[in-house]
């Protein structure tokens, strides 16, 4: 017997990211957080940027590594073929992020080693005005950056994690019609 495998939780933690990134810009207006200046942070930017990549990361993870666990189980009773044509199938919408540096085929099972082993993120903040009331503001705009080494070649990907919940999603419906767990 396997490990008990926990699709409604993946799934929670997937719509959570999600639901995360389209509120963020708003929260982040109406709480008016910005970044500021290197020499002159917001007063409570600090706190807000380590308590959202603290939520992200570690959400990131706990999808990634249950992912792969699931994968892994599924491979008893699905190709490697049919995994991988599963898994390039749910990337036809769109890309799920961009490879910055190295040789990456930025697939989801890929994605997910990489979420797993960076050794260095980043959660990517833009800038905005609001007009009433007039101010700066500075949001997460969905996007994390991971960066780390495989076999002494240094590699660096930009994930756009809204659409990776959404191919992630997709992929663990699809996959769950066709394994007898």
């Amino acid at each position: 017997m396997t490990h008990s495998l926990d699709f409604v939780g993946l799934n929670k933690k997937l719509f959570l990211l999600r639901h995360l990134i389209a509120g963020n810009k708003e929260f982040s207006r109406r709480e008016q957080h910005y970044q500021g200046t290197q020499a002159e942070p917001s007063e409570d930017w600090e706190k807000y940027a380590a308590r959202l990549r603290y939520m992200v990361s570690n959400d990131l993870i706990e999808v990634a590594a249950k992912f792969r666990v699931m994968q892994d189980t599924a491979s008893l009773q699905v190709s490697a073929a049919s995994m991988r044509e599963l898994d390039r199938s749910c990337l036809e919408s769109g890309s799920i992020g961009t490879v910055l540096e190295g040789e990456v085929d930025l697939t989801l099972r890929e994605s997910c080693n990489k979420i797993i082993h960076a050794t260095k993120f980043q959660l990517i903040f833009q800038n905005a005005r609001s007009a009433v009331p007039r101010h700066v503001y500075s949001y997460w705009n969905g996007v994390c950056q991971f960066s780390g080494s495989q076999a002494r070649k240094n590699w660096r990907v930009a994930l756009d994690v809204y659409r990776w919940a959404d191919a992630m999603d997709y992929f663990l419906e699809e996959l769950s019609g066709n394994v007898d767990w």
